[in-house]
């Protein structure tokens, strides 16, 4: 699939590369590449040549600027200190520091990898909302824009804005239903069954009904499948542990106890509403994968630093946009049946902690081991 992908992807740009060139032979003055789009991002990557229109916004990454991931045996210190089972990364601003702890697999006893991919649950909606700032930035999306200019099916769609479909604050719910369609088959079923709350509009209450609706949005204002734009995402950053579907996951996941040998959790159990929220796009990942994700969505020319101060820094209820906020930190943590995901975001130094994990024996330490792998830091 990923090779399907890079040749759509190239075969698309030679088309657009070509446009262009057709269109300056004739003098139009008409920019067909937005400065900031993943199109003049494909072209800087595949082509070595930087366009003229390119944004230099000061950051200190570019697209094609992936950082190195290297082993790190203080990383193995501080996970052995917490007793940690899974995989974790630490992302410096430099580089990306990864280690892991324990089995992937009890049973048959697999050894927990780097590259062991873990379900992504609440992480997607970071991913979508960042994919939405970057269409605000290119001018397709604005914050106070009404949900009904994306999706006028969906209740209280003209009262509902883009940012609190971000925030989780539409006032929007749903009963629990089947996440076995891709995003386009559940946009359908949110419009059907999704009940409006204006009592609760402008409240946070996490709600898969909005991360659904973030791929909405992201559809609409592309015109092309969500799956096709995240997809552009992972192939660009080469993020070969990244990809869709709860099946695709290489760790099993256990449920809480006192001992390594606690209950496996089926597949039919994980694929609840708080865990699978996008069905077949819903993203499996590995911790180096994401954080060489959000070293490219809030560390360099994707989002404007505008863009991400009107997001973050007003955040009412100390949520915004997938995350906890805490002036430049940012969190998201949640539980994976008997697993746990911590992430952990400095806005300001540019630095974060990714731990996934699959069992967590007895104490859930994880925001513990996070402070101590920011301390490492320092």
């Amino acid at each position: 699939m990923e090779r399907y992908c890079m040749k759509k992807t190239l075969t698309w740009l030679g088309v657009t590369v070509g446009s262009l060139v057709v269109f300056a032979g004739a003098g139009f003055g008409l920019t067909l590449v937005n400065k900031d789009s993943l199109a003049t991002h494909f072209i800087e990557k595949y082509t070595g040549s930087k366009s003229d229109s390119a944004s230099s916004s000061g950051t200190t990454s570019s697209s094609s600027d992936l950082l190195k991931v290297s082993k790190s045996s203080n990383l193995d210190s501080i996970l052995n200190n917490g007793e940690y089972n899974g995989s974790a990364a630490l992302n410096t601003g430099k580089k990306i520091l990864v280690s892991s702890r324990g089995y992937g697999n009890h049973a048959n006893k697999i050894t927990m990898t780097r590259d062991s991919r873990f379900v992504m649950g609440k992480i997607q909606d970071v991913v979508n909302n960042a994919v939405i700032m970057h269409l605000i930035d290119t001018g397709k999306v604005k914050l106070n824009d009404k949900l009904s200019k994306y999706d006028k099916d969906v209740a209280g769609a003209d009262l509902i804005t883009v940012k609190e479909v971000m925030n989780q604050t539409s006032g929007l719910s749903a009963a629990d239903f089947s996440a076995t369609g891709a995003a386009k088959d559940l946009i359908k079923k949110v419009n059907a069954d999704g009940a409006y709350d204006s009592a609760s509009e402008g409240t946070y209450s996490d709600s898969r009904v909005n991360t659904i609706l973030q791929a909405a949005i992201i559809q609409k204002a592309t015109g092309q499948s969500y799956r096709s734009v995240i997809q552009d995402l992972l192939v660009q950053l080469e993020l070969e542990q990244t990809t869709f579907g709860l099946k695709n996951k290489t760790v099993d996941y256990y449920e809480s106890g006192d001992s390594l040998n606690g209950t496996k959790v089926s597949l039919d159990d994980l694929d609840t509403k708080v865990i699978n929220r996008l069905g077949k796009d819903q993203l499996v990942s590995s911790p180096s994968d994401m954080a060489q994700l959000f070293n490219y969505l809030f560390n360099s020319d994707y989002v404007a630093p505008a863009t991400l101060d009107k997001v973050f820094k007003n955040a009412k209820g100390g949520h915004a946009a997938g995350f906890a906020v805490d002036g430049d930190s940012l969190s998201l943590a949640q539980s994976i049946a008997g697993g746990r995901n911590r992430v952990e975001w400095n806005l300001k130094d540019q630095t974060g902690t990714f731990l996934f994990s699959n069992y967590v024996n007895g104490e859930d330490n994880l925001a513990t081991i996070s402070t101590s792998m920011f301390d490492y830091l320092r």
